[in-house]
C-alpha cells in the first residue's frame, strides 16, 4: 500500500503522518474490549509531548480511542507502519532505527497503565499481553518478553 493513500485512508493530515506513531499504543488499549481511563489519558498525553495534536491529530486520534479497530486494519496499519520503521524514505529522520523500539516501549506503558487498585499494578490482561506480541512481530522486534531490558 502506498503510503499517502494509507494515510488518507486513515484520515490523518498529511501535514500530521507522524500521528501513525500512536496506532500500536491505541491498538493494545483496545485489546480487551475497551479503553481504560488511564490508558487514554496516557496516550493523549504521549501524543501532547511529541507535538502530535494539531494540525487534525487531536480530532484523529479521538476517534481511533472512541473505535475498535478492526483485524484487518489492524493488520494493514501494522505492516505499513513496519515499513515506515525500516526504510530509508524521506521520512526516515521521524522514523529512524529507534523507531521500532520506542513504539513497543510506549505500547508496553499503555498495557502497564490501568494497573490495579489503590496504585498496585496487576498483571496485564492476556489480550494486552497478546497485543503487544503481535505488535512486536510486526515491527520485527525478536523477544516479545524483555523490551525494557533490550531498549538499556
Amino acid at each position: 500500500m502506498k503510503i499517502d493513500a494509507w494515510l488518507a485512508e486513515l484520515k490523518i493530515p498529511r501535514e500530521n503522518y507522524r500521528l501513525v506513531m500512536m496506532l500500536p499504543m491505541v491498538y493494545v488499549a483496545w485489546a480487551d474490549g475497551r479503553i481504560q481511563a488511564a490508558e487514554r489519558k496516557l496516550i493523549i498525553q504521549i501524543a501532547a509531548d511529541r507535538g502530535l495534536l494539531e494540525h487534525g491529530g487531536r480530532e484523529t486520534l479521538e476517534t481511533w480511542l472512541s473505535v475498535a479497530p478492526s483485524s484487518a486494519r489492524l493488520q494493514t496499519d501494522l505492516a505499513v507502519l513496519n515499513e515506515l520503521c525500516s526504510s530509508h524514505s524521506k521520512r526516515e529522520d521521524e522514523f529512524d532505527a529507534d523507531c521500532s523500539q520506542l513504539l513497543i516501549a510506549y505500547c508496553q506503558d499503555v498495557a502497564d497503565a490501568a494497573g490495579g487498585m489503590l496504585g498496585l499494578k496487576s498483571a496485564r490482561h492476556d489480550s494486552e499481553q497478546a497485543a503487544l506480541k503481535m505488535i512486536a512481530t510486526a515491527l520485527d522486534i525478536g523477544s516479545a518478553k524483555n523490551w525494557r531490558a533490550r531498549l538499556s
